[in-house]
């Protein structure tokens, strides 16, 4: 089952072996949604943790041979630039997909800067990225190497969409829910704002990446039907893609020379 995680009441495409599920502090119940709030559940940090109320309650409620993670305006798709649900990639072409592969993730975005620099800029403060880092190490230090390689790069698969076999994703979880809770008690954001509150769903956007460069993992990166975006918007964020990486280069070629 893929999962598609929303918030608010909108159409969601019906799709075979795609299920709804609500997260927030919606007082209603969302038709033909499940609800993060049952079972074994963290629905109450939502606001901290965004879509990984859902991740954690597709990985402790149901034993699923195949589970993912989509949006209610982002699906897996079967090309880049488009925003129709027909475009959406089913779940039996998903299934196939993982032959000979670990997990299908979002195409990276490319950033202009390594991917620290990127994080520091909008949601996290230097000193919670320090405790990040020694909290992983703390943890997993096998994962330093891939940690160091990942944020000194500029690519990031996003949104924590994902797809594969029940015992990668529960693998992930596993791993992935610790760091974040041994960090979640020692940062107060109690004066962040709205968007920075949102900070450990930022995080594991970037630590998908580490866990896949750590364990080697076979990766399919595809496109991103995004229901919400014109054609405009589209093109809009291939070029600043493709700006990004040059600049990038440019930036770093000019630090060693």
């Amino acid at each position: 089952m893929i999962y598609i995680v929303t918030h608010k009441r909108v159409d969601l495409p019906k799709l075979k072996g795609y299920r709804a599920i609500q997260v927030g502090d919606a007082a209603d119940s969302f038709p033909g949604c499940l609800r993060d709030n049952t079972g074994d559940n963290i629905a109450d940090k939502n606001a901290n943790y965004c879509e990984l109320t859902a991740m954690y309650w597709v990985w402790k409620n149901n034993d699923d041979p195949y589970k993912g993670l989509a949006h209610y305006r982002r699906y897996f798709g079967r090309r880049a630039l488009s925003s129709r649900v027909e475009d959406i990639l089913s779940y039996d072409a998903l299934v196939y997909m993982l032959d000979g592969r670990d997990i299908l993730v979002a195409k990276p975005a490319v950033y202009h800067v390594n991917a620290r620099e990127q994080l520091l800029m909008d949601c996290c403060a230097p000193e919670t990225f320090d405790k990040l880092e020694a909290g992983l190490e703390a943890l997993s230090p096998e994962y330093m190497d891939a940690f160091r390689t990942f944020f000194a790069g500029n690519r990031a698969a996003q949104y924590n969409m994902l797809f594969c076999r029940q015992a990668l994703y529960d693998d992930y979880c596993a791993w992935l829910f610790p760091v974040l809770f041994r960090l979640e008690d020692q940062v107060d954001l109690t004066n962040a704002n709205i968007y920075q509150k949102r900070l450990y769903g930022f995080l594991s956007e970037r630590l998908l990446n580490v866990w896949i460069l750590h364990n080697r993992l076979s990766a399919k990166y595809l496109p991103v039907v995004s229901t919400e975006y014109t054609r405009k918007d589209h093109l809009t964020y291939l070029r600043r893609d493709i700006t990004n990486g040059m600049r990038f280069k440019w930036q770093q070629r000019e630090g060693h020379s």
